[in-house]
């Protein structure tokens, strides 16, 4: 593997030799800028620029901005367009400059019809990106769930992510764990998104800009988990005007405010909050943990520079408080707290630096008061964090993209396993990353992208010799665009991660994730993924995806929660493997009705200790399906029907009788009574029944002049189908989830 490794980057580093091949062409300028909302100043991510009349063009990165090349001077006409936004189109002077700075404003438009991928001498953009899809706020106005709020339960309907329950910011992504999914809010690192011991997250549509949610095959720049990334960017507000929003419902408050700081268009700031409206709203969920209180908490400013760059801060807080109703069940308290400073900046001709300085601070406790059962348990992780970026458009059509990140965790946990045994550890580590990735396009639509991503740490223990280091995690993505309406691409990566979550991942219900880093001298966990990929687009308003993925993951480290003696180790090693399918459809037509749909099948297997078995997020088939359509042009209708198959569950195979023998009065042992003793079956060898719910939602929108209001009534579980959740074992007692619950909310801004 190591000879593979170096023999890969030497090919990287040729590749990147690769001559500009521009020569001949004649006069040529480039055309650079952002591309923003008209009313609000507020950058737009993604949206296509092109050349009208040829089919020169690109898209703009995720903050805004773009570049276009090779232009010539007598193309003086741009057209700009993107997901919610009209089309327009842009004059420039008649005798174009060899650099010309350009700021393209577009108006807001309600049809959300998908955006036009353009291609053609000048595309700047990546090969094609697996499992990769892209959420806008328009898409989260889409959710039918209990939580209108949530952007985590929009992203447990996606194809190829599973869930333990019909509500629950806890996902599992293709075969891999919690723990293994990389979660990023403006470059933050975010250890637990969850409220309510998972009922509902933290991030909430009001401050989202765009979020990128990756299922596998990620991109050299992300690195540190396993599984999936999920990427999210915040609002920067309005740079003209002051507005307010809200939103009541039967859970929670929110508000926010945003507008400039001066009159000259180019800052503005963003404040947002969150608290509950009813602390004992949760007691029909859980029966433990009375009062519930939870806030959050979201600070921004952002600083303009001419229309290609800008310098933010913020900050993000939120906690959670949930204290037993008596002495025998444990108070719980967790908090998140991040803070950064971000830019983006178009530099000369050919280049995009990005840079981020943050740091997040994650911690946990179970407070367990008088029980002598119970025990203090603490997660906590601290991460400040140094990244920056460039890409460059130097070379025709292609990309090159360089980065690094520099992680300073710090963790400290103690932990009790079922023995009584306490495991607890302080340890700092340091993590410097840096990645490199070129992308290539070529005649007749074929595209290629070579990544390289390197941990130093782990590169200077490879070439020291020890067992646990590694080179670099090559990752590549082939990409073939046969033209309307087929593209078909394959992808093929390494991953590893220096962390892990304590919670047995076969267990029920787990109050927060303990985050601890893996045992010295254990290595990295690795995982190595393919995945195979059909995009079907016929017309511009229905698109499919077809992908196949097969997962690996080695040395994948677990808590021993058998350890009854300090001799015995803290950890076992094991391995796993995932495989599946995932196959999505979306018909769209914009501001009048829409129907998608995604099924998944899937097999996730663990293996530890010699004992293969299935984990608890092992579902095999799931089934969404989602409708709207608009009546009386402000009246929505929306409905969410969800399938999935039966969780594993561990049967019991009989019961025995076991004596309570007195060592000091033998012979009367006989005459004592015996006690019942469970004898379980095989490991998640059977399955509970199948999980199936239809989520039902009416929405209004009307004004009061000056504000506009939305009223939206939500159905969960209409024909209260009773779902098991869990069966205890030893009582025979059947646990079912939600029963038909009503929410009614009410949104508004001026």
């Amino acid at each position: 593997m190591r000879k593979k490794l170096l023999s890969i980057s030497v090919l990287f580093i040729l590749v990147l030799l690769h001559p500009d091949g521009t020569f001949g062409q004649g006069r040529s300028v480039t055309i650079k800028g952002s591309v923003v909302d008209s009313a609000s100043g507020e950058r737009i991510p993604y949206a296509t620029v092109s050349i009208v009349g040829t089919s020169i063009g690109t898209v703009a990165d995720i903050n805004g901005y773009f570049f276009l090349r090779n232009v010539k001077p007598e193309q003086t006409r741009l057209r700009a367009s993107a997901i919610g936004y009209r089309s327009k189109d842009f004059e420039l002077p008649d005798s174009l400059k060899e650099s010309t700075t350009v700021r393209l404003a577009i108006p807001e438009s309600p049809k959300t019809m998908p955006a036009v991928e353009v291609t053609g001498e000048s595309y700047v953009g990546g090969a094609k990106v697996a499992g990769t899809t892209i959420i806008t706020s328009g898409e989260l106005q889409r959710n039918v769930g209990m939580f209108k709020n949530d952007v985590v339960q929009y992203v447990t309907q996606l194809p190829g992510v599973v869930t333990v329950s019909g509500i629950s910011s806890q996902y599992y992504v293709r075969g891999g764990g919690p723990d293994q999914n990389l979660v990023l809010i403006d470059g933050m690192q975010i250890y637990n998104l969850s409220h309510a011991f998972g009922l509902f997250s933290f991030v909430d549509p009001m401050i989202v800009k765009v979020a990128d949610f990756s299922t596998g095959g990620f991109q050299a720049q992300y690195g540190g988990r396993l599984s999936s990334v999920f990427d999210i960017q915040t609002i920067d507000g309005d740079r003209y005007n002051y507005r307010a929003k809200g939103t009541l419902d039967l859970l929670s408050s929110d508000f926010s405010l945003t507008g400039p700081f001066s009159s000259g268009g180019n800052t503005s700031f963003v404040l947002f909050y969150r608290r509950p409206l009813f602390q004992d709203a949760l007691q029909k969920f859980y029966g433990l943990g009375l009062p519930f209180d939870f806030y959050d908490g979201f600070a921004k400013a952002t600083v303009e520079s001419f229309g290609t760059g800008h310098v933010s801060a913020e900050f993000l807080t939120n906690a959670d408080m949930i204290s037993g109703s008596n002495s025998s069940e444990p108070d719980f308290r967790w908090t998140n707290n991040s803070a950064a400073v971000s830019g983006s900046y178009l530099v000369g001709d050919q280049y995009d630096m990005r840079f981020s300085i943050s740091t997040s601070t994650y911690k946990a406790e179970q407070l367990p008061k008088d029980a002598q059962y119970l025990s203090y348990q603490l997660s906590e992780v601290s991460s400040p964090s140094l990244y920056a970026e460039v890409t460059s458009y130097s070379i025709a059509r292609n990309e090159f993209n360089i980065g690094l990140l520099f992680n300073f965790p710090t963790y400290n946990y103690t932990f009790t396993n079922k023995y009584g045994t306490v495991i607890q550890q302080s340890l700092s580590e340091t993590e410097p990353q840096v990645w490199a990735k070129y992308n290539f396009h070529f005649a007749g639509g074929l595209s290629f992208e070579l990544g390289l991503r390197s941990d130093l740490q782990r590169a200077f223990e490879d070439l020291a010799g020890e067992p646990n280091g590694y080179i670099a995690e090559p990752r590549i993505t082939l990409g073939y665009d046969f033209g309307e309406p087929v593209s078909v691409y394959a992808t093929c990566g390494i991953y590893h991660q220096r962390l892990m979550n304590l919670n047995d991942e076969n267990m029920v219900f787990t109050p927060f994730d303990v985050i601890a880093p893996l045992p010295e001298g254990s290595g990295d966990e690795q995982s190595t993924q393919y995945v195979l990929g059909v995009k079907l687009n016929p017309n511009v308003l229905t698109s499919a995806r077809i992908e196949v993925y097969y997962k690996d993951f080695r040395n994948l480290v677990a808590v021993n929660r058998d350890k009854v003696y300090e001799y015995e180790n803290d950890f076992i090693f094991g391995r796993g493997e995932a495989y599946g399918a995932d196959v999505s459809f979306r018909y769209d037509a914009g501001e009048s009705s829409y129907l998608e749909g995604s099924y998944s099948f899937s097999r996730t297997t663990r293996m530890f200790d010699g004992l293969t078995y299935f984990p608890r997020y092992d579902l095999r088939h799931q089934l969404n399906i989602s409708a709207g359509m608009q009546l009386l042009r402000k009246f929505w209708l929306r409905a969410r029907w969800k399938f999935s198959g039966g969780l594993p569950y561990t049967p019991v195979d009989g019961y025995f009788g076991l004596a309570q023998i007195n060592p000091h009065n033998l012979p009367d042992y006989t005459g004592q009574a015996l006690s019942s003793q469970v004898l379980f079956g095989s490991l998640n060898t059977s399955r509970l029944p199948g999980y199936q719910s239809l989520d039902l939602s009416a929405s209004y929108d009307f004004e009061i002049d000056p504000a506009h209001f939305t009223l939206q009534g939500t159905l969960v579980n209409a024909y209260n189908k009773r779902n098991v959740f869990y069966i205890n074992n030893i009582t025979g007692d059947v646990v079912y989830q939600l029963p038909t619950i009503f929410n009614l909310s009410l949104s508004w801004g001026i």
